[in-house]
C-alpha cells in the first residue's frame, strides 16, 4: 500500500490513522466490496482505500468533492506545470487586477516595510479593517475610523474597477484580501481560480485542489484555517507585537510556488485499478438511495462538536463554487454588521453540530446504513475534560445506544493515541485536541 499520501492541514485529519482504518475495513470486507467514505472531507481516506477497493466518496461541501476528484483521478501524463503557471501569470484578468489594485498593492508594500521597522499599526489595520468588500458595499465591519491612507487606497481601487466591482474574477481579493492574505496573494489566487474554470476535467479539479493546497499554505491565520482573521489586539486593546514575524512570513509566501508543488502531486497520481464515484450531497440523501448490498462497508467520520466544519473552510468553498456569495451578519436579523470572518451566508450547518439535532442525525445514519445492509466503521474522539478540548454534543455511550437499535454486533476499539490538529492553542476556543481515537464497529 502506498502510504505517501500528501495531506492538507485539515481539522481532525485521519492521515495518521489510515492503516488502522483500513485494518478494520478489511476485517468487515471479506468480499472486497465497495467502500463508502461518507464524510470524506479532504479525501485522504478515500485516496488510501482506493488502492484496494472501489470507493464511493460523499460530502455535502463542494470543496470536498473537488479534493476527492483530484485525489482519486489518475495523473495527467506529460503536463507542463511551468507552462500552466506562465499562462496564469499572463491571463488578461490577472494583469487587469494588478492594475486595478496597484495603489492598494503599493500601500500594502509600504505597510510591510513599516512592519519590519517595528511600526505595526498600518499593517495590523489592514488585517483588522481591510475588508474591501465591506468598504465597497458600505457595510459595517470593524468599529473605529479607517486611516486616511488606507481609505485613499480603497477609494482608488473603487474608482478603477468601476462596473467590475462585483466580478467573480476578483472575488477572493475583494472578500478576503488584506484579512487573510496579502492583496498580491489574493490576486494570484483569483487568477488561478479563473484559469481552473476555463479547463475541462480532470485538469479543472486538479488545478482547484492544488490551489486549495496553496491557499491553505499561505493563509495568514493561527493554524492555517479560515475560521477568522488574526486577532491583532490583546484584551486591553494593545497590538500583539509577537504576530509581526508570522504576518511577514505568511504574506511573503509565493502562491505560485506552493501551487506548483501541489500540482506535481495531483498530476502525478498513479492510475487506479479500482473504480470510484464522488457525490456532493448530504449523507442522508445518499444513504437512502443505497441498494442493499451496493456498499459493503461505510467509513463515517461525522463532526462531534458545535463547531461546523464549514466555518473552517468557507474560503475553499468559495474558490470551488467560483461565485460572489452573500455574506452573513453577526446576528441572523441582519444587524451587527458583517461576520468578522466574512462567512458565506449559505454556509452549511451540519445537524451533527446542533445539540437538538445530533441524536436524530446519528439515528438516521445507523438506520439507513442497516437498511442498505452495510457494516460501519465510525470514528469518534471522546471528550476529556482535562484536555481543554471542545465538549462533544453526544457521549460515546449515547451513540452506542443508538447504534445497537439497528446492529446487534457493536463494539468500540481503541486503535491508539492520536493527537489531531489544534487550530487554535488558546483554551476554551477552537481547540481540537483529542486524547485518543475510538472506532465504533457495527457488523452487519
Amino acid at each position: 500500500m502506498e502510504t505517501n499520501i500528501k495531506t492538507v492541514h485539515y481539522l481532525g485529519s485521519k492521515a495518521r490513522m489510515l492503516p488502522v482504518i483500513k485494518e478494520y475495513v478489511d476485517e468487515l470486507n471479506s468480499v472486497n466490496g465497495k467502500v463508502c467514505d461518507l464524510f470524506c472531507g479532504s479525501g485522504v481516506v478515500s485516496e488510501f482505500l482506493l488502492q484496494q477497493y472501489d470507493i464511493l466518496a460523499v460530502d455535502i461541501q463542494n470543496y470536498s468533492s473537488v479534493y476527492c476528484k483530484a485525489r482519486l483521478t489518475g495523473g495527467i501524463p506529460g503536463i507542463d506545470i511551468k507552462q500552466i503557471e506562465s499562462e496564469i501569470r499572463n491571463l488578461p484578468i490577472r494583469k487587469k487586477n494588478l492594475d486595478y489594485y496597484k495603489e492598494l498593492l503599493r500601500y500594502e508594500n509600504k505597510c510591510m516595510k513599516d512592519l519590519v521597522d517595528g511600526h505595526l499599526e498600518p499593517m495590523y489595520e489592514i488585517i483588522e479593517k481591510g475588508s474591501l468588500y465591506a468598504y465597497l458595499g458600505k457595510y459595517d465591519y470593524i468599529e473605529g475610523a479607517m486611516s486616511s491612507e488606507l481609505e485613499e487606497a480603497f477609494t482608488d481601487v473603487k474608482n478603477r474597477i468601476g462596473t467590475e466591482a462585483e466580478s467573480v474574477d476578483s472575488a477572493v481579493t475583494r472578500y478576503y484580501g488584506g484579512l487573510y492574505f496579502s492583496f498580491k496573494q489574493a490576486i494570484d489566487i483569483d487568477a488561478i481560480a479563473a484559469y481552473a474554470f476555463l479547463q475541462d476535467e480532470p485538469l479543472k479539479s486538479k488545478v482547484l485542489a492544488a490551489l486549495m493546497g496553496a491557499t491553505t499554505d499561505v493563509v495568514n491565520t493561527v493554524g492555517k484555517q479560515f475560521a477568522q482573521p488574526l486577532k491583532v489586539r490583546n484584551a486591553d486593546g494593545t497590538l500583539k507585537k509577537n504576530l509581526s514575524k508570522k504576518i511577514k512570513a505568511d504574506r511573503e509566501i509565493d502562491v505560485f510556488e506552493k501551487f506548483n508543488i501541489w500540482m506535481h502531486y495531483y498530476t502525478e497520481r498513479p492510475q487506479n485499478r479500482h473504480a470510484f464515484e464522488v457525490i456532493c450531497d448530504d449523507y442522508i440523501n445518499v444513504l437512502k438511495k443505497l441498494s442493499p448490498g451496493e456498499v459493503e462497508v461505510i467509513y463515517a467520520d461525522p463532526p462531534y462538536t458545535r463547531y461546523h466544519y464549514s466555518r473552517y473552510y468557507h474560503i475553499l468553498e468559495t474558490l470551488c463554487l467560483h461565485d460572489t456569495p452573500k455574506i452573513s451578519t453577526t446576528f441572523p436579523n441582519g444587524k451587527g454588521g458583517l461576520s468578522r470572518a466574512i462567512y458565506r451566508n449559505d454556509r452549511h450547518q451540519s445537524p451533527f453540530c446542533i445539540k437538538s439535532k445530533a441524536p436524530k442525525a446519528f439515528d438516521e445514519l445507523f438506520k439507513y446504513a442497516q437498511k442498505a445492509q452495510t457494516s460501519i466503521v465510525l470514528s469518534y474522539s471522546p471528550f476529556d475534560e482535562k484536555s481543554g478540548a471542545t465538549p462533544r454534543l453526544m457521549s460515546i455511550d449515547e451513540i452506542l445506544a443508538i447504534a445497537r437499535k439497528y446492529y446487534t454486533d457493536v463494539e468500540v476499539v481503541s486503535p491508539g493515541q492520536f493527537m489531531h490538529s489544534r487550530f487554535n492553542r488558546q483554551d476554551n476556543n477552537y481547540e481540537i485536541n483529542y486524547e485518543a481515537e475510538r472506532l465504533i464497529i457495527c457488523r452487519k
